[in-house]
């Protein structure tokens, strides 16, 4: 396998994952109820349309390529439960990223502005990722700190 096929396989998984967005974030969408509904509604809309803008500009760069662009979504999580929906979100936009690292490890194999492009896309990407972490609650201010100062801090 060339090393421009290589890309363009990778290129197709990050596809992959913004297409599995694109719909995760449209169901989840809907299944939004209680006091939060219009604030987390409007969330996951807004993850919907922002996760199909980067399937269209990812299946663009494919073609550019001479690629074909998958229509295959990766794993799809659907969730009933707020709780439920912040972690699928969160896993999804980790294996979107781990996504793009993985191909732009091999963009040096197609042109010169690939590997700027896809860097804007990562960086918004690892956005996603600590933003999520927060509402997941998986960081806390003392996450980066020692026992030690930990111990200051409760102390």
């Amino acid at each position: 396998m060339s090393d421009l096929n290589a890309f363009l396989e990778r290129l197709n998984t990050v596809l992959s994952w913004e297409l599995a967005g694109t719909i995760q974030y449209l169901h989840h969408s809907t299944m939004v109820t209680g006091p939060w509904r219009e604030p987390m509604m409007k969330f996951f809309q807004e993850g919907s349309e922002e996760a199909r803008e980067h399937a269209q500009a990812v299946a663009n760069k494919i073609v550019a390529l001479g690629g074909i662009p998958t229509v295959e979504p990766a794993t799809i999580r659907p969730a009933a439960s707020m709780e439920a929906m912040l972690e699928a979100a969160l896993q999804l936009e980790k294996d979107a990223l781990a996504g793009w690292l993985h191909a732009y490890e091999l963009a040096e194999h197609s042109n010169p502005g690939t590997a700027f492009w896809m860097e804007e896309f990562i960086a918004h990407e690892q956005e996603h990722v600590d933003h999520l972490m927060k509402l997941t609650k998986e960081v806390s201010p003392s996450m980066g700190a020692s026992k030690d100062t930990e111990s200051e801090q409760v102390g």
